[in-house]
């Protein structure tokens, strides 16, 4: 499987790829500190996920990192990017993974075990979205604290042609607080998962 940083290269510029890549190596050490992730008092806090997030800061941008291990039961996915809501720029992309047959939504067809890389398509503005099918219909705001993104999955051989697309956002905040737990990311179709997130 490719990782993060060795994908999509040509598609980057050198000021887009530096916080990219550091996330990237970044978030290694992001994913194992619990609550302590988003304080920079704490002693588990990464110095260099402050400086990446500067440096994407600077240049007008906000960046954003994430390790969920398992969105509605279904998927695992990891991986970060850069993006700009004034401009609309996004780019990020990372790993996933399915942990099941999926049979319904927009990754129906994806097959348990299957799943390579998927990339951000187009930042959304907003997106309706339920954690179930019993959940209460909520609504998701790209905001300073939550991306909603349109994304492309990609399973092995597909090459630069994506198998399926969906909505997605990543949050610093739990956007369903009427559930029990933290959801904080979501795939359409899918589900949500309490997800350890750096979005800055």
């Amino acid at each position: 499987m490719k990782r993060f940083h060795e994908m999509r290269i040509e598609d980057l510029t050198r000021k887009q790829l530096v916080p990219v890549m550091l996330l990237s190596m970044a978030f290694v050490t992001l994913s194992g500190c619990g609550s302590s992730r988003n304080n920079p008092a704490s002693p588990g806090y990464s110095a260099t996920a402050t400086r990446s997030a500067a440096f994407a800061q600077a240049h007008g941008n906000q960046s954003f990192a994430l390790n969920a291990d398992n969105i509605g039961g279904s998927v695992s996915l990891t991986g970060g990017g850069v993006f700009n809501r004034a401009s609309g720029f996004v780019k990020g992309g990372g790993g996933f993974r399915a942990l099941q047959d999926i049979t319904a939504g927009p990754l129906a067809g994806l097959k348990g075990g299957e799943g390579v890389r998927w990339s951000a398509g187009q930042i959304l503005v907003s997106s309706g979205f339920k954690c179930s099918a019993a959940d209460p219909a909520k609504t998701a705001v790209t905001d300073d604290n939550t991306l909603v993104v349109q994304v492309d999955f990609y399973r092995a051989g597909d090459g630069d042609t994506a198998s399926f697309t969906a909505k997605m956002f990543v949050s610093a905040e739990d956007e369903n607080p009427d559930e029990a737990g933290v959801q904080n990311i979501w795939i359409q179709g899918v589900g949500c998962d309490n997800a350890r997130v750096n979005l800055q």
